[in-house]
């Protein structure tokens, strides 16, 4: 499996985004700067693949990239991310009981409206000939990204950095030790601490959307269904029992069952590459775990 990404400007022709510069974006590397103050259409597609060459497109999604004043996305992606996860986890039902409240419906239709659109045929067809071109104007041009200038790390910024996140993986681990039950408590604590302690609220409203994607991460391995992934990865140890990995592979599966199966595939493919210091690897994980290591996979 691949994608590709493209924008889709109001006027004039679309144009491709790269994997480079889309990561640019999310992480605040790059800006685009000639798209500031606007909100413009974003399509992925999802491609089947044999070998490096694309066969077919599976499935597309449509985003808002909505652009500040200097071309940067991430308050836009970090609304929108808030907007979703509001939705699906709303606030608990009134004490009766008795009434079965509409704000979670109203809210993801909401967020639904606002960050996503639906990629017609129109735009599949333009896209399908940029993959697939006939002609050489069938090609799309690529949008030119800027890179965002690093301010320099000074020695006391890097050790005032260091000091401040020594303890960080205490947070996370702490989390992912909680179930379900206990990571809706302390979403709902550590934004009521946010509010009575403001010098602190970026820190507790970070917690408290750690613990929601961990318990969405918990929702969806339950009840298995929506996109998951089969991972396998084929590792070298030295003698210092460092690994190197020599190839990873994923397969983008519907529901936990159809990725165990394929990951079963998977390491039947691989199984031969296995040795005294080779290990073949294999796990399933949700689409939200998924986001956290498609860059080392090279996916979608």
């Amino acid at each position: 499996m691949s994608s590709r990404t493209y924008l889709f400007p109001t006027e004039g022709e679309p144009l491709t985004l790269s994997r480079r510069l889309v990561e640019g974006l999310v992480f605040g590397k790059d800006i685009l700067p000639q798209y500031a103050g606007t909100r413009q259409k974003i399509a992925t597609v999802y491609l089947e693949m044999e070998g490096r060459k694309p066969v077919r497109i599976t499935g597309a999604q449509g985003e808002y990239f909505v652009f500040d004043q200097k071309g940067d996305i991430r308050r836009g992606l970090t609304r929108s991310a808030g907007d979703f996860m509001n939705a699906a986890f709303p606030a608990p039902p009134n004490e009766s009981g008795s009434v079965v409240s509409l704000q979670p419906k109203l809210s993801k239709k909401r967020a639904e409206e606002e960050h996503r659109w639906a990629v017609g045929k129109a735009e599949l067809d333009r896209i399908a000939a940029d993959i697939w071109p006939k002609a050489k104007s069938d090609r799309l041009k690529s949008a030119k990204g800027v890179s965002v200038r690093r301010p320099p790390l000074t020695n006391d910024a890097r050790q005032a950095l260091e000091e401040a996140s020594a303890d960080l993986w205490k947070i996370s681990h702490a989390i992912d030790e909680l179930k379900e039950p206990s990571l809706k408590g302390f979403a709902h604590e550590a934004r009521s601490r946010a509010v009575a302690r403001p010098e602190h609220e970026p820190l507790y409203q970070a917690m408290a959307q750690m613990a929601d994607e961990r318990l969405e991460i918990l929702r969806r391995r339950r009840v298995g269904k929506g996109v998951w992934y089969a991972l396998v990865d084929v590792i070298m140890w030295d003698d210092n029992r460092e690994g190197h990995s020599l190839g990873r592979f994923h397969e983008k599966c519907e529901g936990k069952q159809a990725a165990v199966v394929a990951a079963r595939k998977l390491l039947a493919q691989h199984a031969g590459d296995f040795a005294e210091n080779i290990t073949v690897e294999a796990e399933v994980l949700t689409d939200l775990e998924w986001q956290a290591r498609c860059v080392d996979f090279g996916g979608d």
